[in-house]
């Protein structure tokens, strides 16, 4: 075998290392693994003070879904994030939305889409915590299915 065969058998595609195939680096995963359930708890807690305080489902769903992000990023498209059918989330929210609003059409005193009612639970939760839980399934399902098919794109 000549010099220039050695080079190019070192060289296949079978020698190179694929993302795809393989988990991230070690110190990648790690630190997603800290930081997404980091910020999976911030974004849990936004959401809950969301009627209360600046915050609520939107901007917690957009947290959400960059822990979600960094588990892609940690573990790559094979990971089980990548398997969950993120868009039936979106759609789970969506129905949510709409049955908090219809349902408090018929349940509140004056009769309007979307009224304010509180709910005296042994906590404070007012029906807007509902509306802003689809809001946040919408935003988790619309933005982690595009992180997957992103993800996905690449290795095509």
């Amino acid at each position: 075998m000549t010099e220039r065969d050695h080079n190019t058998t070192a060289d296949t595609p079978a020698d190179i290392p694929s993302s795809h195939d393989e988990k991230g680096s070690p110190v990648l995963c790690t630190v997603a693994k800290f930081a997404a359930t980091l910020t999976l708890l911030v974004s849990l807690i936004i959401f809950y003070q969301g009627h209360n305080l600046p915050g609520g489902g939107f901007i917690g769903g957009v947290l959400a879904a960059a822990a979600g992000a960094m588990v892609l990023l940690g573990w790559g498209a094979n990971s089980w994030v990548a398997r969950i059918a993120w868009w039936r989330v979106s759609v789970v929210g969506l129905l949510i939305s709409l049955t908090t609003g219809v349902v408090l059409m018929f349940v509140s005193p004056s009769g309007d889409f979307m009224d304010h009612i509180t709910l005296h639970w042994p906590i404070h939760l007012p029906t807007a915590t509902f509306f802003d839980l689809g809001v946040y399934l919408i935003v988790i399902g619309t933005l982690m299915t595009v992180f997957v098919e992103l993800g996905k794109e690449e290795g095509r």
